[in-house]
């Protein structure tokens, strides 16, 4: 009798134990399905697909090991508009004794782009507009600029790799000052590029990044009338020796939102002649962008530190998030905008 009763209570132990631990798994599976199901159809999923473009969706149905594809790397330039640490925004810099201060509100600090400016893109490229000297000028008014000597340290500290001295006010302090911009852009590790007058390639900057090699022209057309056959002939020569030619060039009329019909000519020239992205400044807002033949152009990024707060249209800029492949057989140029909002010589981004 014992013994049948031990059998019997063995039994429904076995039982138990087996309905319970079925019982288990039917809920961890429901729950796992659930969770992707909610997960697949939520904004979560579709920021993951956004953001993760090269890698396959997340799974439908049951837990699986997911198999990403082959990673892409991209090469990523930000262009921005004319930066200018003369005249009020010295003030301003000097009154709150914070030498970055016109850089303060230009960092993202979390976020998928934290370090926005400074270490997220592969190099920042920015229009230097105006002389680095030993004895700056602090007048609050005037076209006549003069930075003091710590510029360079400052734009190199906030991001900033490189810059271009193609424009109007790179000889506000003559050759000597010009002279003298180049000397603390290179003691500080800002590489430039370009020429306020002269169309030659000593003046053309190369960058080798992750295989792809790029060659970046500075070109002035707006106080100076370009010497375009010379600007042509440069550009054919150089682009045939890198995988791509960026022509960033100062030209245009101030304060029109459209670009003027030598901008155009120059342009479509640049492109007839080989360049593969053209990038524009001077009209101090954001002009528009076209494509021709394929090749993206910029006309205008507008102000991206600057202290023209007397017109609504200046304080708007416009930077250009160029994105490359690394893939040798890929030439492709994408083209993202960033705007930004100026706020006492303070971009923010929009």
């Amino acid at each position: 009798m014992k013994n049948r009763i031990l059998v019997i209570l063995s039994a429904l132990i076995v039982t138990s134990l087996f309905l319970g631990s079925r019982l288990a798994i039917d809920a961890k599976k429901e729950i796992s399905e659930k969770v992707l199901t909610s997960i697949t159809g939520s904004s979560i999923a579709q920021d993951f697909k956004k953001e993760n473009p090269i890698m396959m969706p997340i799974p439908t149905a049951r837990p699986q090991l997911v198999t990403l594809a082959p990673a892409s790397p991209y090469i990523k330039f930000l262009f921005l508009g004319d930066i200018m640490l003369g005249r009020y925004v010295r003030t301003l810099m000097d009154k709150s004794h914070d030498p970055n201060y016109a850089f303060a509100k230009a960092h993202v600090t979390s976020g998928p782009g934290a370090n926005f400016l400074n270490g997220y893109f592969d190099r920042v490229i920015a229009n230097l507009e105006g002389p680095i000297v030993p004895n700056p000028n602090y007048a609050q008014t005037g076209m006549n600029f003069g930075f003091a000597p710590d510029t360079a340290k400052i734009i190199k500290n906030n991001g900033i790799d490189i810059v271009t001295v193609a424009n109007n006010h790179a000889l506000d302090q003559g050759q000597k000052g010009f002279n003298s911009t180049l000397d603390f852009l290179r003691q500080a590790g800002v590489k430039y590029f370009g020429h306020p007058i002269l169309p030659i390639e000593s003046d053309t900057l190369y960058e080798t990044i992750n295989g792809k090699r790029f060659a970046f022209i500075g070109l002035h057309d707006a106080t100076h009338h370009l010497d375009e056959q010379a600007a042509a002939k440069l550009i054919q020569k150089i682009s045939p020796t890198v995988d791509y030619t960026i022509v960033v060039i100062h030209w245009g009329i101030e304060y029109q939102k459209n670009p003027s019909s030598r901008q155009q000519q120059l342009a479509h020239l640049f492109v007839d002649s080989g360049a593969n992205l053209i990038i524009g400044h001077h009209p101090h807002i954001p002009q528009t962008t076209e494509y021709y033949k394929g090749v993206p152009i910029v006309y205008s990024l507008g102000n991206f530190v600057f202290d023209q707060y007397w017109s609504d249209a200046t304080q708007h800029g416009l930077t250009i998030e160029a994105v490359f492949s690394s893939d040798p057989s890929d030439h492709t140029v994408h083209l993202f905008e960033h705007p930004i909002d100026l706020y006492h010589s303070q971009p923010m981004w929009k």
